[in-house]
């Protein structure tokens, strides 16, 4: 079965065996526990792939309106499980981001705090560390070098810009929801800095 990606209009068609550039975050968590993680200090792109039952839980804790004109979410189906795309990201060094997001503290990755102030709000740190770490180890992360981190920049642009597709967990220059939904992003995200 062939696996489809999309990253700023680029499509690549591979078999799911012989991706090099997705992997699913347990398998890259294990990597960076053992110090065989295969990422490279280059700039690029990348995209966090929820599965779609666990992205679905998390866009019902929003009350603001999901859609904007007809964009949809991007799914996929990976070894038989489907995913929906909810975050878009950019870096100067892919290998630090992953750390980042799959082992940093909230405070180093955009996306674990938004995922807290979704996912636990409430909980103390250790517990929401937990939740946050659960729901991640079952995403994917796709990605794809960049020349240079201006080439990251004008591709993060580009994607949060575009009409089709939607990205509901990212913030800044997010052009692909409603103004509400971003507010409300912003006041969970501001209510636990709050708390």
């Amino acid at each position: 079965m062939a696996a489809e990606s999309a990253i700023s209009g680029e499509y690549i068609i591979q078999k799911e065996e012989s991706r090099k550039d997705i992997l699913s975050a347990a398998i890259l968590r294990q990597q960076i526990q053992n110090r065989s993680l295969k990422v490279e200090k280059s700039p690029g792109v990348y995209r966090w792939w929820f599965p779609k039952a666990q992205a679905e839980e998390l866009l019902a804790h929003f009350v603001s309106p999901m859609w904007l004109n007809d964009r949809e979410l991007q799914e996929r189906t990976f070894q038989g499980t489907p995913y929906l795309a909810l975050y878009f990201g950019i870096s100067s060094d892919m290998s630090r981001r992953i750390r980042w997001h799959i082992c940093g503290p909230f405070r180093s990755s955009t996306l674990r705090r938004t995922l807290r102030a979704i996912m636990a709000p409430d909980a103390d740190d250790k517990t929401a560390e937990y939740r946050v770490n659960q729901l991640i180890d079952k995403c994917l992360w796709e990605w794809k070098y960049t020349k240079t981190v201006e080439d990251a920049e004008c591709r993060e642009t580009e994607e949060l810009a575009q009409k089709k597709f939607a990205y509901p967990l990212n913030i800044s220059k997010n052009n692909t929801m409603p103004s509400e939904w971003i507010a409300e992003l912003k006041q969970m995200r501001a209510d636990l800095k709050n708390k």
